[in-house]
């Protein structure tokens, strides 16, 4: 065998790669062998048929197969030889050259991890954000909650509905130009101006009193949610059965107490403190790993596998695709140019990926490895998370390669923490 390497880059390769014909004559022989013992030719009986007639009538198949067994053989003898870390195991196959009796060469176009050494990994100066909580914090998240704990009372004075109200509706809605039923509704909920409503019902509910009627015309965007609607104009006969407002709980002593073990407003208040104050140091961490690899990203000069890239250039994109259907949006619905997106996103793919490369070897250079004790702790810390059987988390994660990911999670936690350990860390500017 022969097998040139031609380097095109840091990690792009050409390997160029001739197969000897005694090598080659003699897989087409075993193939069309195997063939021969179990083909139908006519004027033969069934696996008499001589191999030469076998190899002409079955020429294009014994061809492929002899190179579907072949090439990807002697590409992976060629790498070993070369000593390339390839990234995928089946290259891209060109310029196929064959003719009976002759070798079969080709190239194989493929993409290896870029070979650097990472050495100022110790003493990254970065800054350590505050974890300081301000009182306003405080008082926001107690609001937060009154917000949550809030009640919907009836309204008993006789007014029309105002801004802010909650008002319940009877409704009848006609599509125009449309032979289906009605949209109808009883006791819905409807808040004025708030985000869930639409403005053309706070528009023209506003001022009505109970058990009065009020008719309108509502003209619902093209790309509207609910395809029954969207485009449409729909006349509206809508009905006030009642009024409600939010009753907020004053923030008091006895609020606190129904938390749980709090005595006093105060008490609850130090409590929330604490959980701010353990959430902005846990994220505060977070924010300083991240400076920290980007400071080696930015300080030292790799080249990234394209293909790699591009992998992760979809789990972006995909990742955005879930966000906006989480929030109930069609992205498919969207008037946005995703070409365009996916070069935005472009830059923060390279990062990405150079981001991991470098974990991955100062992982290695500092032999950090991932017991199976650690990760059965986080197993266990997930089943408990998630109130599942640790057992059934475990099957989840075996699937997909789920385990692995988990390993590669907790062994790039211990990296960031070694990097951590010998930062040259900075306090926080105020």
């Amino acid at each position: 065998m022969k097998a040139d390497l031609t380097d095109l880059s840091q990690c792009q390769k050409n390997i160029d790669i001739e197969i000897p014909s005694e090598v080659v004559d003699a897989e087409i022989m075993h193939i069309a062998q195997g063939i021969a013992r179990k083909a139908r030719v006519p004027g033969f009986r069934p696996g008499k048929a001589p191999i030469g007639v076998v190899k002409t009538r079955f020429r294009d198949e014994i061809l492929s197969e002899m190179m579907q067994h072949l090439m990807p053989k002697y590409f992976g003898d060629a790498i070993e030889e070369h000593k390339l870390d390839v990234i995928h195991a089946t290259p891209q196959f060109e310029l196929v050259d064959y003719a009976s009796g002759k070798p079969l060469r080709f190239k194989a176009v493929f993409e290896v991890y870029p070979q650097f050494d990472i050495t100022n990994y110790e003493g990254i100066p970065v800054e350590e954000p505050s974890s300081a909580v301000e009182d306003s914090e405080v008082e926001d998240s107690l609001k937060k909650i009154q917000e949550e704990m809030s009640e919907l009372a009836p309204v008993e004075e006789d007014r029309p509905v105002q801004q802010g109200d909650f008002a319940e509706i009877s409704y009848s809605g006609t599509i125009e130009g449309s032979n289906e039923p009605p949209i109808t509704g009883e006791k819905a909920v409807a808040e004025m101006g708030g985000r869930t409503t639409m403005q053309a019902f706070t528009e023209n509910l506003v001022g009505v009193r109970v058990n009065e009627e009020k008719h309108f015309t509502v003209e619902y965007r093209p790309d509207y949610p609910e395809k029954r609607l969207a485009g449409k104009t729909v006349q509206y006969d809508v009905k006030i059965d009642g009024i409600k407002t939010k009753e907020i709980p004053e923030l008091n002593d006895e609020f606190a107490q129904r938390f749980g073990d709090y005595k006093t407003l105060d008490e609850l208040k130090t409590k929330f403190r604490a959980d701010i104050e353990k959430h902005k140091r846990e994220h505060a961490q977070e924010q300083m790993r991240e400076k920290m690899l980007e400071w080696l990203e930015e300080n030292n000069n790799f080249d990234v596998p394209e293909s790699l890239v591009e992998r992760q250039l979809q789990v972006r994109v995909q990742r955005m695709f879930r966000d906006l259907s989480r929030q109930g949006i069609n992205p498919q619905r969207l008037d946005v140019d995703w070409s365009k997106i996916r070069e935005d996103q472009h830059q923060q793919a390279i990062r990405d990926v150079k981001g991991y490369l470098i974990l991955e070897h100062l992982s290695g250079k500092n032999h950090i490895h991932v017991g199976d004790e650690e990760l059965e702790i986080e197993i266990e810390k997930i089943a408990t998370e998630t109130s599942r059987p640790k057992e059934k988390v475990r099957e989840v994660l075996s699937r997909d390669s789920g385990l692995e990911r988990l390993r590669e999670q907790i062994r790039n936690k211990k990296t960031l923490d070694l990097l951590q350990e010998k930062a040259r860390i900075q306090p926080a500017t105020t």
